[in-house]
């Protein structure tokens, strides 16, 4: 499958925005806010919940997960609360079944071919390598994350495309729902008070 290299290049290009770079190593790791059941993947011959994995198990390549028709993947991964993300750690290969760039959607649930039409909230190049690279996410734009999509348009030669790790860095906030509810319980409904006299207009002109 042919594609177009129109992608908005990482730092690793020489662009003048240095995406590709190794984030601070004292952030949290987020694998116990990810909703690691609803982990879906696209194109997929294997469970994608298998690279989810504990940070200490970042380097393990006994288990993984391989595009199927092609060499294009996707991932939904979705969190248990809001989540300002500051870093993207990826281990994937061998050589030529590493994708080349991970595009990634905030808050959106994306097919093949919505991603591919769709621009990116950040695009990353990945370079070969057998270790877990981690990658600074821009901060502005990962300020209230709840799902990610993570799409691998592309790899390095293979039929297919292999990941054995994703992980997250950041900082985790719980959902609240208290202030949609104060809300809702300040506003009075009139139509609730319709049946009690004394309150409708004109309601003295009936007395009598």
């Amino acid at each position: 499958m042919g594609h177009g290299h129109d992608h908005v290049h990482s730092g690793a290009c020489g662009c003048e925005d240095d995406d590709h770079l190794v984030a601070e190593g004292d952030l949290q790791s987020l694998f116990s806010h990810i909703d690691r059941d609803r982990v879906v993947g696209l194109n997929t011959e294997s469970d994608p919940k298998v690279v989810i994995r504990p940070w200490d198990e970042r380097s393990q390549e006994d288990e993984f997960v391989e595009s199927d028709a092609d060499e294009q993947l996707i991932l939904h991964i979705p969190f248990t609360g809001s989540i300002k993300l500051r870093a993207l750690v990826i281990k994937s290969g061998p050589v030529g079944h590493t994708p080349d760039k991970v595009k990634i959607f905030v808050n959106q649930t994306l097919d093949f071919d919505e991603a591919g039409s769709t621009e990116a909230t950040q695009t990353i190049d990945i370079p070969v390598s057998r270790e877990a690279v981690e990658y600074a996410l821009r901060p502005a734009k990962f300020p209230a994350v709840q799902h990610l999509t993570l799409f691998f348009p592309s790899n390095n030669g293979e039929d297919t495309s292999r990941i054995s790790f994703v992980g997250f860095k950041g900082e985790y906030s719980p959902l609240t729902r208290d202030p949609i509810i104060t809300v809702y319980e300040a506003q009075a409904n009139p139509a609730d008070h319709a049946k009690i006299k004394g309150l409708e207009h004109g309601a003295h002109s009936q007395i009598g």
